[in-house]
């Protein structure tokens, strides 16, 4: 069993599962140390008021999905972000950015994966022929690290820099998504578009990609050019075939002037263009050093130098000169990545990296600034190009022959006439390793301990402001400089929508309107977001802080303390979603669930439907606690009989089924990590005991 499943194919699958989840988890436990699942800032333009309210007040959604936001058309941004909203119910940026980690964590995965696929060793042929041969029979290039070797340390490598929170901006972002689609397009267009057969599905796929990353950002129209720039190279080296690269060549010069055509350019953004060419160059060397922080701008070249060396070992490896009349060789596509084609892949990614570094830092590249932390996922992926093409000169892989040859054994790969820049490879890669070892220290341990805090405490203070107006009403509410739109004015104009208000999200939502029909030891608390530190505090205890723009009540009576008792009952509420409800709990519920009680029960019979607790004791503090809503019209009744302990309680926020999900999700991001990990640490270990002598 344990020798079936270390079988190379199924433990690169198991491996890339791993990696996934790592990643996965890693952004999910980011996201829930530091996120929020308020709307903020461009999502009140983009996603409110050109997606959300054409969608339901039923105003010609399609023609505000395809309207500009700012230089770009995001509508797959939109597209995805309006359907988790029409599922779930409910506007929620956490669900968008479990959402996107999941893509951003496939494409982490995808990257691997065409590493495995050219370093892994070729199984050996059922039937050596003319047209496939023995692996076994096949020579390898001289290797400067063995392969074991490189796909575990590309592993951590793709780990350390997309699951590390190094764009903080895109991971708690959930209207970020944009750039995770921009990369994923772009990659599946260059990957396949230039190298697959005319109407086959990976050239579908690439076609496909390609035309989605026009719609990703601005700069979408990059990829086929790439594409184009590739098809070229391949055509002048008679690599391919006009009669195979015309359709490839037609769609991708399409869709560049297509793009080019359809450009956007706003006014107020002209101060963020470079004006000189200092700001032009030192704002792409900026780009070039990431992650290495300022004052190191030599670094730059040590952490490009392998595409460099990569793409001058492409060009300068020899063309297949075949004939027009001999036929393509007879080599099955799957039994070896061939190298010239996995160099020209890795360079073609790099290069496109570099021609968005190129378009960057002239539209943004006033002041010769670093780059901002929404821009740093184009830099992890070149950075991971950068890692592969560091693999790809230490450990050369196989290519097939000329056909020329009258038999179609494999050959060696042409190595470059460069002996002793091959020496210096392994020094390049532990100076490259070092270097960005030392940047990732230095930008992860900055946003640990001032980016993301910061950020956290600005959701704080905007999740109270924006709660305090959609219960009050009260523009008073807004007027701080910490709320989640650039105008209180504008936040207001598009909170006027009832279509908006029904859709917002749990942590910021207006509760159900929950009053008592009878009490009795259950006073109520109600605080202003203006005097969250206002007393006197019914029911709640000296150390307990207030819950500003939500009504509590709680058993803890000022001159008794936890020795008062009482019961509550509530008038009867419905549950508009129909999905969860959120309380918030503090005192001792749950530890004496026979004296303690906070119920659901049905508004006709009184019967149990559900009973409230946390996960934890709150204590002082408040906790949440989630029940799944009624269908049925309810009550929620509170009891304490208990004469040394309190509990207190507020009006359910409801939530939808998704948003718990997400929830749930980023709450075991870490624990999602840890078991991959340990899964991938153990086959690791258990490969290594096993292997072939």
């Amino acid at each position: 069993m344990v020798k079936q499943l270390l079988r190379p194919n199924l433990l690169t699958a198991v491996y890339a599962a791993c990696l996934f989840c790592v990643v996965l988890g890693l952004k999910w436990v980011t996201f829930d140390r530091f996120g929020s699942a308020m709307p903020d800032w461009d999502q009140w333009d983009a996603e409110a008021y050109y997606a959300l309210i054409p969608w339901y007040e039923h105003d010609h959604v399609l023609r505000h999905l395809f309207t500009p936001h700012n230089e770009h058309r995001v509508v797959l941004t939109k597209v995805q972000n309006l359907a988790l909203t029409v599922l779930n119910g409910q506007w929620d940026a956490r669900l968008q950015a479990v959402t996107n980690a999941v893509l951003h964590s496939a494409l982490a995965t995808a990257l691997w994966l065409l590493a495995a696929r050219q370093f892994r060793p070729a199984a050996p042929s059922a039937s050596p022929s003319s047209a496939s041969v023995s692996s076994s029979a096949i020579p390898r290039s001289p290797s400067l690290l063995p392969p074991a070797l490189l796909l575990p340390a590309l592993w951590l490598l793709a780990v350390a820099l997309f699951g590390f929170p190094l764009a903080w901006q895109n991971v708690l972002g959930g209207f970020h998504s944009q750039q995770y689609w921009l990369l994923a397009t772009s990659f599946a267009a260059i990957v396949t578009l230039p190298f697959a057969r005319p109407w086959t599905f990976p050239w579908w796929t690439g076609a496909t990609a390609a035309v989605l990353a026009l719609f990703t950002m601005g700069s979408g129209l990059l990829a086929p050019a790439v594409v184009i720039v590739v098809l070229v190279f391949r055509l002048l080296r008679r690599e391919t075939a006009l009669r195979t690269a015309w359709p490839a060549f037609a769609l991708s010069a399409a869709l560049v002037a297509a793009g080019a055509l359809t450009r956007v350019e706003v006014d107020y953004h002209a101060h963020m263009q470079a004006k000189t060419l200092h700001d032009f160059v030192f704002s792409l060397v900026h780009s070039l050093q990431w992650p290495v922080p300022a004052g190191r701008d030599a670094l730059a070249a040590v952490l490009w130098l392998p595409w460099f060396l990569a793409a001058w070992r492409v060009l300068r490896s020899r063309a297949d000169f075949r004939p027009p009349s001999l036929p393509p060789p007879a080599i099955p596509p799957s039994a070896t990545a061939p190298a010239a084609v996995s160099g020209q892949i890795l360079v073609a990614l790099g290069g496109w990296v570099l021609v968005q570094l190129l378009a960057t830092a002239y539209a943004r590249g006033a002041g010769a600034g670093f780059p901002a932390s929404r821009y740093m996922d184009t830099l992890t992926f070149g950075t991971m190009v950068n890692g592969l093409c560091l693999a790809w000169l230490l450990c050369p892989i196989l290519r097939p022959p000329s056909p020329v040859s009258p038999s179609p054994p494999l050959s060696l790969a042409p190595s470059p006439p460069l002996p002793r820049l091959r020496r210096f490879h392994p020094t390049l890669a532990v100076a490259w390793s070092l270097t960005l070892a030392y940047g990732l220290h230095d930008l992860v341990t900055r946003n640990l301990a001032d980016e993301m805090p910061s950020a956290r405490r600005y959701y704080d203070h905007a999740e109270a402001h924006l709660r305090g107006y959609l219960a009050t009403d009260d523009p008073a509410q807004l007027a701080f400089p910490d709320i989640p739109y650039p105008s209180a004015g504008g936040l207001i104009d598009r909170l006027a929508h009832p279509c908006i208000r029904d859709v917002m999200p749990a942590v910021v939502r207006a509760p159900l309107p929950l009053t008592p029909a009878q009490s009795t030891g259950f006073p109520e608390s109600r605080v202003s977001a203006l005097a969250p530190l206002a007393t006197p505090r019914p029911g709640l205890s000296p150390a307990t802080p207030p819950l500003p723009s939500t009504p509590t009540w709680g058993s803890f009576a000022p001159a008794s303390g936890p020795a008062a008792t009482g019961t509550w009952t509530g008038t009867p509420l419905t549950a508009t979603l129909g999905a969860w409800l959120k309380f918030e709990t503090a005192g001792h519920l749950g530890e004496s669930p026979a004296t303690l009680a906070l119920e659901l029960r049905d508004a006709r019979t009184h019967a149990l439907l559900a009973s409230v607790r946390p996960s934890k004791v709150p204590g002082d503090t408040w906790r949440a606690a989630y029940v799944r809503a009624p269908r049925d019209p309810f009550v929620v009744v509170a009891r304490d009989a208990d004469a040394t302990r309190w509990f207190a309680f507020s009006a359910p926020v409801e939530m939808g089924h998704l948003s718990y999900v997400a929830w749930r999700a980023t709450r075991n991001g870490l624990f999602l990590a840890q078991l991959a990990a340990g899964l991938a640490a153990s086959l690791g270990v258990i490969a290594f005991l096993l292997r072939p002598r």
